[in-house]
């Protein structure tokens, strides 16, 4: 790429009585600072001859002095861009500002400046981030923006939307969704399961790749009959790195497949390509984020399946899994108004983890692995900055590398055979056990600010199925009722299952109430497929 001259056309430039001050070179600088885009119509297909009919044009210029120009397509399935031509990774550049406003782009790579013999391009898309090509000038708020196939004005980015088009752009760094292996399941022979990577953001915010599954019933493709839709399973609390779906755990995305629909089933940060990095247990923002990311790129490789597909999109999960599901819908409601769900089942989840902890910090709990490996996830992504012995004892907080980062431990081997205590004041240092204490209430500020039951507002269009056991052992019913109380003030559709769905006996056998209602849940969402299909 070469270099493009921005002309600052600034109106206090000119030197009279009206307007006799000229602007310096720092003010010109700073005025050029920030994130720029225009939006247009644009019908045309890309390298790979799908269709898109808007685009985006977005620069950003930042304040050491470098910078990028990328151009996003869209069609009308996500308002989540089809293709990324240029950008921070293919089209950056720096630039500088001379007294009289004229700006030079040089390309960091080549060394070279714009040139005014520059020989057009071809009227391809990739003559919008070609440095050489493009001619700009600031005027009051906007940039005249022209290349040789398009006139236009970029204006700079609100921030409600700089944050969207950023991670657009980060997310245009890493290599595209594709599908990378398959799993055959023994006990369906008739499904199959193809591992994906995708792009995505990690808990801090970084982009990076992401994995997860897509099950499919082969027998519909070879009946040519319809696939229902699309339904989203966001999987429980997970150990061990084979717990993933990527990694072979394949029953419950193949389970819900039955159903006829198509399901992509996330891995979450922390397990699949990501394994080696500490999993981000139960922080919703996350999760919901990785999940609903999974599903709009799957969307996209699915396409290439060249099936038949209804349009319903479906989203469900319980424990962890019910945490994501509405992290999801966050997610859409926050960022995607263009996505339609018709129906979300979210069962038994920690849609406020204080609540949790108000119970499980008076006595037991009949996990203590979840509340050790929840600690350390918010202590670290949160960056609060403890030590791990400051809020947990030993021997968990000693061993907590081998037996819980080394993912080779699933959870009953971690609650009965290493941890073999139920007692929180065993498990938790007394500054975490003291309410009133700096260290406590910075975790509880951590668990506020990731909560699902406030902060953000639904849309009115979601129908909801909550359910939730009133005997949960890990996973307190306040959850359910804080949720529930949430999504009606926000004049929200639900469906409500809470009740007494285990039994005491269960805990004679080394299962949790709150396992053992796990099958109630899929039930419901089993007799509704049927009810509704």
């Amino acid at each position: 790429m070469m270099a493009v001259v921005l002309l600052l056309g600034l109106s206090a430039c000119k030197d009279n009585t009206d307007n006799p001050a000229t602007p310096s070179q720092q003010e010109m600088e700073q005025s050029l600072v920030g994130l720029w885009s225009e939006s247009f119509d644009y019908e045309d297909v890309t390298e790979d001859g799908k269709p898109f009919n808007r685009a985006l044009i977005v620069v950003e210029a930042k304040a050491d002095h470098t910078g990028y120009i990328a151009l996003a397509v869209f069609d009308d399935e996500f308002n989540e861009p089809l293709e990324i031509y240029g950008g921070p990774k293919d089209a950056p550049f720096t630039w500088q500002v001379s007294a009289n406003g004229q700006v030079t782009l040089t390309d960091p790579n080549t060394g070279t400046s714009y040139a005014a013999a520059r020989t057009r391009g071809d009227g391809g898309h990739n003559d919008f981030v070609d440095i050489g090509q493009i001619k700009m000038r600031s005027g009051s708020g906007s940039i005249a923006f022209s290349n040789a196939t398009h006139e236009g004005t970029l204006t700079k980015t609100v921030s409600n939307n700089s944050g969207m088009i950023q991670d657009w752009m980060a997310k245009s760094t890493l290599p595209r969704a594709c599908i990378i292996d398959s799993i055959p399941v023994l006990l369906f022979p008739n499904h199959m399961n193809y591992v994906f990577n995708y792009p995505s953001v990690d808990p801090f915010g970084n982009p990076c790749t992401l994995s997860g599954t897509i099950t499919v019933n082969k027998s519909l493709i070879k009946e040519d009959k319809p696939f229902n839709g699309i339904l989203l399973y966001n999987h429980f609390t997970i150990y061990a790195t084979t717990q993933a779906p990527s990694r072979g755990a394949v029953e419950f995305p193949t389970g819900a497949s039955l159903t006829d629909f198509i399901v992509v089933a996330p891995d979450y940060y922390g397990f699949g390509i990501t394994e080696k990095e500490p999993q981000a247990y139960c922080i919703s923002r996350t999760n919901g984020r990785a999940s609903l990311d999974a599903y709009l790129a799957a969307k996209r490789l699915i396409e290439d399946f060249k099936v038949k597909k209804g349009d319903d999109f479906v989203i469900a999960g319980y424990s962890e899994g019910g945490q994501t599901t509405m992290g999801v819908l966050r997610e859409i409601s926050e960022r995607h108004p263009e996505i339609k769900v018709k129906r979300a089942f979210a069962g038994d989840g920690p849609y406020d983890i204080n609540s949790m902890f108000d119970a499980v910090t008076k006595g037991e709990t009949e996990m203590p692995s979840t509340v050790c490996n929840l600690l350390y996830a918010y202590n670290h992504f949160f960056r609060l900055g403890y030590n791990i012995h400051d809020y947990l004892k030993d021997p968990v907080a000693k061993n907590f590398d081998e037996w819980f980062l080394s993912k080779q431990n699933k959870r009953r081997a971690l609650d009965e055979e290493l941890i073999k205590t139920k007692k929180t004041s065993d498990l938790l240092t007394e500054a975490f056990l003291d309410a009133n204490n700096p260290l406590s209430l910075k975790f509880k500020a951590a668990f506020s600010e990731d909560a699902l039951t406030s902060g953000w507002t639904p849309r009115k269009d979601f129908d909801v199925m909550l359910f939730h056991d009133t005997k949960d052992d890990v996973v307190p019913v306040e959850n359910f009722y804080a949720m529930s109380k949430f999504l009606k003030a926000n004049g929200i559709k639900t469906e409500e299952f809470v009740g007494e769905y285990s039994a005491e006996a269960t805990k004679e056998v080394g299962i949790t109430n709150h396992e053992v209602s796990a099958l109630t849940f899929f039930l419901r969402i089993v007799e509704w497929m049927k009810a509704n299909y």
